[in-house]
């Protein structure tokens, strides 16, 4: 959809500038997935240096006493720093040098006042409370505006990205520790290429058949005053339902409208819904839906 909107707003540009774009997008989203994996990795390793500050005070209190370091020290937390792919991935992200100085311990030192920290500390628990005590250092942590800040600094699609990678984030703290993490939630070159960037060429080869299957559908409405965002939805949308067998219709009519109510005018989720209803069963009539299985026209 942001590779279709630019090759619509920027002049100059041709298919294999998108399709750059495309790419380095899809980048940008696992640098910025691989990111905040390492933040959280780093903001735990504070606890070390508590730790041992606590250790070495000459009046302690009761919590210095019984301070430990198992934010850091707990299984999640080293499944997460001991993960070779995806150290190899932070390498490749330059992650660190995205981590200005003082910026994790600023973020631990926040977080260790907290009184879901205390009572982690204070509490034995097992599994579910380390789990517990990284989903809810990872709340606090994209809640911080300096944090937010710093994180838009190096990353232009933060904001875009900002739903679809929390939700990834937390599944992934909740499958620690025996999760394959980039194997389950990293780059998958099938969803890549053979879905997005099929998809997206398509598209931009066959920009003007699919305006003239959309124009007749409008009615009283010229395609040029539709709005640009619900355009580019729904030829994403008549795409899909024709160059993926494998998809059923219905999929491909509820997402676009869904990301219309996300991303467009407050009328269009019922504008773009309407549409595609009528493009599902222009296309069923010209034969033009070619799918596999039961169930994936209606």
């Amino acid at each position: 959809m942001q590779a279709l909107f630019i090759w619509q707003t920027t002049p100059g540009l041709n298919h294999s500038d998108i399709i750059d774009f495309y790419d380095s997008s899809i980048r940008s989203t696992y640098d910025l997935f691989a990111y905040q994996l390492y933040l959280l990795s780093q903001i735990t390793r504070h606890a070390l240096e508590d730790a041992e500050r606590r250790q070495t005070k000459l009046l302690p209190t009761e919590f210095d006493k019984h301070f430990t370091a198992k934010l850091f020290e707990n299984p999640i937390t080293q499944a997460l720093i001991k993960d070779k792919e995806l150290i190899n991935m932070w390498e490749k992200a330059h992650v660190s040098d995205k981590v200005p100085e003082d910026f994790t311990k600023k973020l631990y030192k926040t977080f260790a006042l907290s009184d879901a920290y205390t009572h982690y500390v204070n509490t034995d628990g097992g599994i579910e409370s380390h789990i517990e005590i990284l989903l809810t250092l990872y709340k606090e942590l994209i809640n911080q505006e300096f944090y937010n800040d710093i994180t838009e600094d190096y990353f232009y699609n933060w904001l875009d990205d900002e739903s679809i990678i929390v939700g990834t984030i937390k599944k992934v703290l909740k499958a620690l520790p025996e999760t394959n993490i980039l194997a389950n939630y990293g780059p998958i070159s099938e969803t890549i290429e053979e879905f997005g960037k099929t998809l997206l060429v398509y598209i931009l080869e066959n920009e003007k058949q699919m305006e003239d299957f959309i124009r007749p559908l409008l009615e009283n409405w010229e395609l040029d005053r539709v709005a640009l965002v619900d355009r580019i939805l729904i030829k994403m949308s008549v795409s899909e339902m024709i160059i993926f067998p494998t998809i059923p219709t219905k999929v491909s009519i509820n997402e676009y409208v869904e990301l219309a109510k996300a991303y467009s005018t407050d009328k269009s989720k019922e504008f773009v819904n309407g549409i595609l209803d009528k493009s599902l069963k222009t296309l069923a009539e010209e034969n033009k839906v070619n799918k596999v299985g039961r169930g994936l026209i209606e």
